[in-house]
């Protein structure tokens, strides 16, 4: 039984999707909507330096609620943007996926030491990705009701 709500989620709910394979990335596209709706907004990079030149226009107000990043990208490694996604000023706290073929012990390891939210394999399945979707909010919940607590 399907427990995500797509009102659930803030509208539009903005995705950056990292992904250079085209059916990698129509599925992830497809299992976006079906879980966040059709007002969703995805922003998908084919490479690594198209990921950079988004994140390098995504300020505090428009940042992503999501981003999914690919490991093995033409022309440079995944890791990379996960670590340029760490140092952004507006998207360090974005909550970050990595999707993979590849479950390298060292890439894995490497991707949670960037801040990686979970690691899931491709291509992505609507489970897995509502697990995470459903987990991450739970979390962000726990920290917005812990902040109006402390303050």
């Amino acid at each position: 039984m399907d427990t995500t709500d797509s009102s659930s989620f803030p509208q539009p709910f903005r995705v950056l999707l990292v992904e250079d394979n085209p059916q990698h990335s129509f599925v992830a596209v497809t299992v976006l909507h079906q879980l966040l709706g059709d007002g969703s907004e995805i922003f998908v990079a084919e490479s690594a330096a198209e990921a950079l030149e988004l994140l390098d226009q995504f300020t505090p107000h428009d940042r992503p609620d999501l981003i999914l990043v690919d490991l093995r990208l033409p022309d440079g490694s995944g890791l990379t943007v996960l670590s340029a996604i760490s140092a952004h000023q507006a998207c360090a706290h974005v909550p970050t996926l990595v999707i993979t073929s590849s479950f390298y012990e060292q890439d894995v390891a490497q991707s949670y030491h960037l801040g990686a939210a979970a690691v899931l394999g491709k291509p992505l399945s609507r489970s897995s990705l509502r697990e995470e979707l459903v987990r991450i909010g739970s979390l962000t919940a726990s920290l917005s009701s812990v902040r109006s607590i402390s303050h």
